[in-house]
Formats: C-alpha cells, structure tokens, sequence
C-alpha cells in the first residue's frame, strides 16, 4: 500500500471518530428531536456506505448499510415490524458501538498511529 493511500486511511479513521460522536448525538435525540437527527443519520449512513469501501474498509459500509437499512425500515409505514423512534435510538447506539470497535480494530491491525492530537 503507498504511503498516500495509508494517509487517506488514517485520516478517515480519524475523522470516523467524530462521525461515531454525531451518530450517538442524533440516536439520543432521536425521539425528542426527530425532524433534524433523522436526515442527518441517513446522510452519515449514505456517506459511510460510499467511503467505507472506497478507503478499503468493507466492514464500515457494511454497518453503514444497515443503519441505512434500519432507518429506512422506519420509514415504511407499512412493514409490520417497524420500529418505535425509541427502538431506532437503541439500535442506531449499538450501531455507533460496533462502529468505534471496528474502527480500534482497524487502528490495531494496520498498527497506524493516531495523527497528533487525535
């Protein structure tokens, strides 16, 4: 892998920090603020989907597809098993949890540090 791309990959686990942040912000405030955390989690969802595996981070944009999954499951109205704004919450946070283990994990295995200050 070049140096460049090895960049890139450090860069965006870095920044995935603050993403995993913004997603538990908008899954608390899911219920009481839906209007605004709900289209900001399907943006973060659609945006981790495409990066995820452009960076080479399969696993990412596989937990990306099913925060998409789940928040457009609460969008179908008529899908027996659509979950409460409070049930959505609650997956979305085991979501952002399994997110920021993938992301030690990836530190770990590519045995990268931290950018300074991060």
């Amino acid at each position: 892998m070049d140096d460049d791309m090895r960049d890139l990959q450090r860069d965006y686990l870095a920044d995935l920090r603050q993403t995993v942040v913004q997603m538990r912000e908008h899954g608390q405030g899911l219920a009481s603020n839906f209007s605004s955390a709900f289209p900001a989690l399907l943006f973060l969802a659609h945006q981790l989907k495409g990066s995820g595996g452009s960076l080479g981070f399969p696993r990412i944009s596989e937990l990306a597809r099913k925060m998409s999954e789940e928040l457009n499951l609460f969008l179908d109205e008529e899908h027996a098993s659509r979950p409460t704004p409070e049930a959505l919450s609650q997956t979305l946070l085991a979501l952002s949890g399994e997110l920021e283990s993938e992301i030690a994990a990836l530190w770990s295995a590519a045995a990268m540090p931290p950018r300074p200050g991060d």
